[in-house]
C-alpha cells in the first residue's frame, strides 16, 4: 500500500492545516511543479485541435530538427538527441481568434511555427514577441541565424518518412520574416540599408 500512496502523493500533493486557516494544497518534491510533463496543455487551458495535415508538418518539422541539427530560433543551440525541439507559435495559440487579421489561415500554419527547446517555449507562454525579444535581446541575433538555417530545406512529401510533409524552406522564411516583421512592428527580418551599423540598442529600439 506504501507504493500506492507514493503515487496518490505524486498526482495529489498533500493537504495540510493549522488552527487559524482553510486547509491548504501543498506539492511535495514530486508534484507537477517540480516534474512539469512537456508537450500537454495545463488544465487551465482548452485543448488543441489540430488536423491531420497539420500534425504531419509539426512532426515533419521536428524529427528534420533532429536530424539535421537544425538551431533552436531562440538560444542557436543545434537540436539533437540530447535536445529535442518543440514546436513554437510566433503568435502564441491562445491568440488563435487573431490569426485572421494577422493574415493567417490558422494559428496552427506553417508560417507561424518555429522551433525551440520546451524550457524556452514554456518560458515564453503567451508573451508577446516584441516584448519577448526585448526581455532577450540576445535571441534576436539567433533567430536571424536560425532562419538561414530553416531557409536551406527543402524536403519533398514522404521524404523524410512515410507520410511526412513537404516543406519548402525558401518558402516558410519568406512568409515567416513577414510575420516575425509585422508582430515587432519594423523590418527585423529582413535588413534595412543601415541596419548594419547600429548597435544592438538601437536595432531594439525600433521595437519599443
Amino acid at each position: 500500500m506504501s507504493g500506492l500512496t507514493g503515487i496518490k502523493q505524486i498526482f495529489f500533493g498533500s493537504l495540510t492545516t493549522n488552527n487559524n486557516t482553510t486547509p491548504k494544497k501543498e506539492f511535495n518534491n514530486y508534484s507537477f511543479l517540480n516534474h512539469p510533463i512537456h508537450d500537454t496543455i495545463s488544465f487551465q487551458k482548452s485543448h488543441r485541435h489540430y488536423t491531420e495535415t497539420q500534425k504531419s508538418i509539426m512532426q515533419t518539422l521536428k524529427r528534420l530538427a533532429v536530424k539535421l541539427g537544425l538551431p533552436d530560433f531562440y538560444t542557436g543551440k543545434p537540436f539533437g538527441k540530447g535536445y529535442k525541439p518543440t514546436i513554437e507559435h510566433v503568435i502564441p495559440h491562445s491568440q488563435r481568434e487573431k490569426a485572421a487579421q494577422k493574415g493567417l489561415e490558422s494559428i496552427n500554419n506553417l508560417e507561424n511555427f518555429v522551433l525551440t527547446g520546451s524550457r524556452i517555449n514554456t518560458k515564453r507562454d503567451s508573451m508577446s514577441l516584441k516584448k519577448w525579444y526585448q526581455t532577450n535581446p540576445e535571441f534576436l541575433e539567433n533567430s536571424k541565424k536560425a532562419l538561414k538555417e530553416y531557409e536551406k530545406i527543402n524536403l519533398k512529401e514522404g521524404q523524410l518518412f512515410e507520410g511526412s510533409s513537404e516543406i519548402n524552406g525558401k518558402s516558410w522564411v519568406q512568409k515567416l520574416k513577414k510575420l516575425l516583421n509585422g508582430e515587432l512592428g519594423y523590418v527585423a527580418f529582413t535588413g534595412r540599408k543601415n541596419q548594419n551599423n547600429l548597435d544592438l540598442n538601437q536595432k531594439l529600439s525600433y521595437v519599443a
